[in-house]
């Protein structure tokens, strides 16, 4: 009666833990998309929107144009502090690649709201005497639109290889990862293929379509990317992650 009891109370107890764990790990991850969100947001309709008062108030309140120079440089400043913090939980735990498909979002934003700000500029200098039909004025609209164009297309082709991936920075050379990764798998029974690249050192477990990409973060750190994740593959994605964690 007494193991029993001592049974049950270790399996709450190990129950409890892991709620505790996963309570955490949801926890850093939603103040990482935070993070991510923040700066998107910055991005696509702060900062732009700042520059458009600047070219506003070039004609309507020039004396307002020393203010907003200082609040953009204010603002890139607050921009250190998200990306800080995005830092630090990148050492704490998973998260899926997202950033760069939020980066592609702001930057189509900033470039539509420049865009208009630029026209509408040039309408107005109409009544200010000024020339807008100048070459210069044609070949910034164009030059915008033609970047939007640019960054819409790559976002639409590289949106899905970013969002089918998830990544992990870890404290550790990537010698020592790559040599932890290959031991864990072959220990769990994991049949891979190890491709050594420029860019870094591949794994393709077999049977899976999954492949760990091991690339150097910096001297001594590394950036891990465990990519090609779907519903099929999604079963060996924790095994996996075991694997790379050495737990």
């Amino acid at each position: 009666m007494a193991v029993e009891q001592s049974l049950e109370k270790n399996k709450l107890a190990q129950s409890s833990t892991t709620e505790v764990s996963l309570a955490t790990v949801n926890s850093e991850r939603a103040r990482l998309e935070r993070s991510e969100d923040l700066i998107q947001l910055t991005l696509a309709a702060v900062v732009p929107g700042i520059i458009a008062m600047m070219l506003y108030s070039y004609f309507l309140i020039p004396d307002l144009l020393p203010f907003l120079f200082v609040l953009a440089v204010a603002v890139s400043a607050f921009m250190l502090v998200p990306a800080n913090s995005m830092m630090r939980l990148h050492y704490r735990t998973w998260s899926v690649d997202s950033l760069m498909p939020k980066l592609m979002t702001s930057l189509v934003g900033m470039i539509y709201i420049l865009v208009v700000a630029v026209f509408a500029i040039s309408m107005m200098s109409l009544f200010e005497g000024l020339n807008p039909e100048r070459p210069t004025t044609f070949a910034t609209i164009g030059g915008l639109l033609l970047s939007l164009i640019v960054v819409m297309g790559y976002s639409s082709q590289t949106k899905d290889k970013y969002l089918t991936r998830e990544k992990r920075f870890f404290p550790h050379p990537v010698e020592a990862i790559e040599e932890r990764i290959a031991m864990r798998l072959e220990r769990q029974g994991h049949r891979h293929k190890r491709n050594q690249g420029s860019a870094g050192t591949e794994f393709e477990i077999e049977g899976t379509d999954l492949r760990v990409h091991v690339r150097r973060l910096r001297k001594t750190h590394s950036e891990v990317l465990v990519c090609n994740i779907n519903d099929s593959n999604r079963e060996h994605l924790e095994r996996i992650k075991t694997c790379i964690e050495g737990a």
